[in-house]
């Protein structure tokens, strides 16, 4: 008997319980009590095997989740590797172009790398001016205009955060 038939056979019997006094029928068929007696004997035989099939039912799906659950995380996981390999690429590429900036701008006139700068950003201009040479920086600072060289001065030191509107002005 398959779960669909044996859930039909106990709402069968829960309405056969609800229905035959109520409607009579059970004179007609059979006296009252063999009839009660039946279905109850029924109902009683059959409540521990539809447990049992709502139980393997219940489990067999949770199974199934668990395996969707893991294959989703296996994804996941090899997403998140795709990203790092990404990460670290980029990175790479990024220390190797900074370091490629790092030495065109010490080998520029320092009028000239600082009109570069003072087009930057204030943040990559003082991440640059850190990783120059002191002397070469403090040239460079002297030759652009007061109010960038101050503010990378500042941002150097770390007593004045960038607000986004500043960054986006520039």
């Amino acid at each position: 008997m398959t779960i669909r038939q044996r859930f039909a056979a106990a709402l069968v019997c829960a309405l056969a319980i609800s229905a035959v006094p109520s409607f009579g029928w059970a004179q007609d068929v059979a006296p009252k009590d063999e009839t009660g007696q039946e279905i109850d004997r029924y109902c009683t035989n059959i409540t521990d095997k539809a447990a049992d099939a709502r139980y393997a039912m219940q489990t067999r799906e949770l199974e199934q989740l668990r395996v969707d659950i893991d294959s989703r995380i296996q994804e996941l996981e090899a997403k998140r590797k795709e990203y790092e390999v990404w990460l670290k690429r980029r990175d790479e590429f990024i220390d190797k172009a900074e370091d490629s900036l790092v030495g065109i701008i010490s080998k520029m006139r320092p009028d000239a790398a600082a009109a570069q700068m003072a087009l930057m950003g204030d943040e990559p201009a003082a991440a640059l001016l850190l990783k120059l040479n002191p002397r070469i920086s403090s040239v460079i600072l002297n030759e652009m205009p007061a109010e960038k060289s101050s503010r990378l001065a500042r941002v150097i030191v770390g007593s004045r955060v960038v607000t986004t509107k500043e960054r986006t002005a520039q």
